[in-house]
């Protein structure tokens, strides 16, 4: 049978895109269909009042080596955060700074008391055996039985109570959205790794930039929006006004609820059952940064909405017009209270004094299917391997680390595979 295209690929986030341009450079025929109306999955920004807000609190790390390898990173014109991270206590904020970039500001850390010598040597340690376990090509997408949690493994190293719940349950959980560090250690070392051989970085003009510029480089017309997709089987895709189109390959690229939804019943496996966590961003407008530093400020304290605050537009152009900030604040997704709006500068005040009160809010954005759960049982009933049927085939970072390393990943493994079917 001929077929107007090799690939039908559903859904352009950045693993279906990552997929497409493999299978594109490759030579194939390509058609990526995508139900909104714009490519990136859950890498998207907005635009209100002039100000780029993105989709939630995320950031690109230039240590990725599927970013190396697949993204003109230079044309992302990448700002950096400083490394380490602003710790709010409740008494004071105090700053944990990354030895190797900053080690006289580290020995300050541990001169006045917020570092413990005994866990300074325990974080030297950490980082080198991560970044060890990265350098001898340990897969993190990769999952085997016995994996440990992030906390049984920081207690099995050692470290001290008081340093767990000050630094990494504050830094990570913002990172994991979830703070009983249930998230499997195999995920912890590699964004530990990442972090120490790179730093968190924002591209101008918001994170919508990375799938833009994959989407760039596929054919015109080959990526088609406001496409909604029915049903996937080997060979076939259904849109929702029932039209049928076929290939010889069918890729199914998006999240993992949402691929239940699609496949048939008996290639699902556990994409249903899989749990995500949402996340809320409340962002505002102001007329100067309450910082003076290109920083992230992660919350230590029990109460309160916050779990981290930053300045976007300290880190990278084009978040916020001239001469304006914009603040985003990430909401714990464990706090139940009033209006978040209101807690948030009520918290924030703590830290940034009274020119919280001349915060303008912008928007609060609910993402209701943020990050999939990465506990350890979790990671087991994910599906293994891009191909679920002869000329039927998934991919996105549910199939791997909940990361936009491990989205790109698997989007190239399955044009790879496919490729040599």
């Amino acid at each position: 049978m001929t077929h107007p295209v090799d690939c039908i690929v559903v859904g352009a986030g950045l693993a279906g895109l990552a997929c497409a341009g493999e299978l594109v450079r490759a030579g194939r025929r390509v058609v990526v269909l995508e139900a909104a109306d714009r490519a990136g999955g859950r890498i998207a920004t907005d635009t209100i009042d002039g100000f780029r807000i993105d989709r939630g609190f995320q950031v690109y790390n230039d240590a990725y080596p599927e970013g190396r390898r697949v993204l003109d990173l230079a044309a992302l014109h990448l700002g950096t955060f400083e490394s380490g991270a602003i710790i709010a206590d409740g008494v004071r904020l105090r700053r944990v700074n990354d030895p190797w970039r900053r080690p006289l500001a580290a020995l300050g850390s541990i001169l006045d008391g917020s570092v413990g010598i005994a866990d300074g040597v325990r974080t030297a340690r950490l980082r080198s055996d991560a970044i060890q376990m990265v350098r001898s090509g340990v897969d993190p997408d990769a999952t085997t039985a016995g994996e440990r949690t992030t906390r049984d493994e920081l207690e099995s190293r050692g470290f001290s109570e008081r340093f767990i719940r000050g630094f990494f349950v504050p830094f990570f959980g913002g990172v994991f959205l979830e703070r009983l560090l249930d998230t499997s250690a195999a995920v912890f070392l590699f964004d530990f790794a990442m972090f120490s051989l790179g730093r968190a970085c924002l591209p101008a003009g918001g994170m919508d930039a990375i799938p833009r510029q994959l989407a760039a480089r596929l054919p015109a017309a080959s990526v088609r929006l406001g496409i909604a997709v029915r049903s996937c089987a080997p060979g076939h895709v259904t849109l929702a006004d029932g039209t049928v189109l076929s290939a010889r390959d069918v890729v199914v690229a998006v999240d993992g609820a949402s691929a239940a939804a699609l496949l048939p019943e008996a290639l699902r496996g556990g994409l249903a059952e899989r749990v995500w966590k949402s996340t809320r961003l409340i962002a505002f407008a102001a007329d100067r940064s309450p910082f003076t530093s290109r920083t992230l400020v992660v919350s230590a304290e029990p109460d309160g909405p916050i779990d981290n605050l930053t300045v976007p537009s300290d880190i990278a152009t084009g978040y916020a017009p001239p001469g304006r900030s914009l603040i985003t604040v990430s909401v714990r997704g464990d706090w139940k209270g009033g209006d978040p709006v209101t807690a948030v500068r009520r918290q924030a005040a703590a830290w940034c004094g009274k020119t919280v009160e001349a915060w303008h809010h912008l928007a609060t954005v609910e993402v209701a299917r943020a990050l999939p759960d990465e506990s350890p049982a979790a990671r087991l009933a994910r599906v293994f391997g891009p191909q679920l049927a002869n000329g039927l085939w998934i991919c996105g970072d549910h199939c791997g680390t909940a990361s936009i390393n491990a989205a790109l990943a698997s989007g190239r493994r399955c044009a790879k595979a496919i490729i040599g079917a």
